[in-house]
């Protein structure tokens, strides 16, 4: 369930009278068709979502389907009311294992699908300010890969506002949530 916005216009970053709850904190799990439901209320952004969807079908057919996405951003927020104007893209941090165990075919995968991890080009291609976790490398660098975009994410960058965030699997209903956009 994704949480209704906070007077400051933000997902509230936990449910309930404390943050000591881990399911009523965010990243809140939710399904795409969660997200489709709850933010396509504008062509800007239903224009995003068609991105997002698109973004997510393309890590897919790559073989990346083992991980989760954590979404947030001006996109995750009210900024239409709160800022006068409307989200750009959406932020996006896919956690996810590697689709080949062997490091040499990895790192070709990545540099033959740069539109996949160059944080420009998906911009431009997919409306995603998108970034990569490997959560086959070492335990200790997932951790700190993970305390930097928590971070980085829970908190507005101007105002340091603490804010809500979602998470959503690789594996969700992104067909009928793209059935709901058309």
């Amino acid at each position: 369930m994704i949480p209704a916005f906070n007077l400051s216009g933000v997902l509230p970053p936990f449910l309930g009278p404390s943050p000591t709850g881990r399911t009523e904190m965010s990243p809140y799990a939710v399904s795409m068709v969660e997200v489709v439901k709850h933010f396509a209320t504008s062509h800007e952004r239903i224009h995003i979502l068609t991105g997002l969807l698109d973004f997510r079908a393309a890590l897919r057919a790559v073989g990346i389907v083992d991980g989760f996405q954590w979404l947030d951003g001006s996109f995750v927020e009210d900024v239409e009311k709160m800022r006068n104007r409307a989200p750009a893209d959406v932020d996006i941090v896919t956690f996810a294992h590697r689709p080949t165990a062997s490091p040499d075919e990895w790192r070709r995968l990545v540099s033959d699908h740069l539109y996949l991890f160059d944080p420009r080009i998906t911009k431009a291609q997919y409306h995603c300010d998108a970034y990569f976790v490997d959560l086959d490398k070492k335990p200790f660098l997932v951790v700190d890969d993970t305390r930097y975009w928590f971070g980085l994410f829970s908190h507005q960058r101007v105002t340091s506002l603490w804010k809500g965030m979602l998470s959503v699997p690789l594996q969700s209903d992104d067909d009928v949530a793209r059935s709901l956009l058309e």
